[in-house]
């Protein structure tokens, strides 16, 4: 094991986790290293008020140990592995769920992929109750050596061992072109966000009310920012005009390990009058480009204070037609 410079501890704020902190601590006044504490929020959304709960937990840890406090958003155990690798990090301690006996070997999903991928040692503590002052160092489990590599021949648990995954993640290209050093996954640039919403056509929309989500798909149209969708009436608009604040996810998917994804956080709002006709029409052009045929429904005209504006085009009746507000966008891609 390499001299430790930098210990990487994983939190959930909970006090699950106090004692994996603890130990980090005193790891760290130990070794005279540096101590980096990461949580991993759920969403964008929730990355503010995680944020400040963590350098409040911070500050009550003292000041004799350099600690640097971290927050990311995505997949905990993804994020805990990536963060290591790219801090340099010589151990990661993280809490232990307070299993004993034959259960202990069952730490959950997120502590079992971090021991499994990491490539630096896992130091993994019980809840302050059961601790004793130590913990379990985690390697590769037993059936880590069921493969060899096919590049460079080593035993390892998948078919290229670490090593050689990470020399191919510094050639992968992302989808839509990129620099060779481009990693092979992660966030999306503002400009890729943008265009996949304008190339797309069909997404999912996300609502809730009254203690129920409803996710559906739809067709849409991407314009100026807005997002727009037409719907006759039914759950989903029931549902925004109680609580108009939704998400829409629009992806873009080659293959398992070749996609785009990105989710649109937002306020619907119920288009009237003429302002309805143009989100009509913008939907109309929109699908009847990728159509052969034209087979959507023309809107008709209608005066700009005609408040069933947004309901009549040829063809039939009880339409809705609607935007969403964009409030926040965040996207991801994996490329092969």
């Amino acid at each position: 094991m390499r001299p430790v410079q930098r210990i990487l501890a994983t939190t959930d704020l909970s006090e699950l986790s106090i004692a994996a902190v603890k130990v980090a601590l005193e790891q760290a006044r130990s070794w005279g290293a540096e101590l980096r504490i990461l949580h991993v929020a759920a969403s964008a959304q929730a990355q503010p008020s995680v944020a400040d709960a963590l350098l409040g937990f911070v500050a009550e840890l003292g000041s004799d140990v350099h600690i640097v406090p971290l927050v990311r958003v995505g997949s905990a155990a993804e994020e805990i592995v990536t963060c290591a690798e790219e801090d340099d990090v010589q151990l990661i301690v993280m809490g232990r769920h307070g299993h004993t006996g034959t259960t202990a070997v069952l730490m959950g999903s997120v502590a079992e992929r971090v021991a499994r991928t990491s490539g630096c040692p896992v130091l993994m503590v019980p809840p302050e109750k059961e601790a004793r002052g130590t913990g379990v160092i985690m390697g590769p489990p037993p059936y880590a050596s069921r493969f060899r590599c096919l590049r460079c021949g080593v035993r390892s648990e998948y078919q290229f061992c670490a090593a050689c995954r990470a020399h191919f993640r510094m050639l992968d290209v992302p989808a839509g072109g990129g620099p060779p050093e481009a990693p092979a996954a992660g966030p999306l640039s503002a400009e890729r966000i943008e265009a996949l919403l304008e190339r797309g056509a069909f997404g999912r929309l996300g609502c809730h009310a009254e203690g129920r989500t409803y996710v559906v798909p739809m067709s849409y149209a991407y314009e100026k920012g807005r997002l727009y969708l037409r719907s006759a009436e039914g759950t989903k608009i029931r549902m925004m005009r109680k609580n108009p604040e939704v998400c829409f996810q629009v992806d873009h998917i080659q293959s398992l390990a070749d996609w785009e994804s990105v989710i649109v956080f937002g306020v619907f709002r119920e288009l009237t009058a003429q302002e309805a006709v143009e989100g009509l029409r913008r939907i109309h052009d929109r699908l009847a480009s990728l159509a052969e045929e034209d087979a959507w429904p023309r809107p008709s005209e209608a005066s700009a204070d005609d408040r069933l504006g947004h309901r009549a085009y040829v063809g039939a009746r009880g339409a809705v037609v609607g935007c969403i507000e964009p409030v926040e966008k965040t996207g991801r891609y994996q490329a092969r």
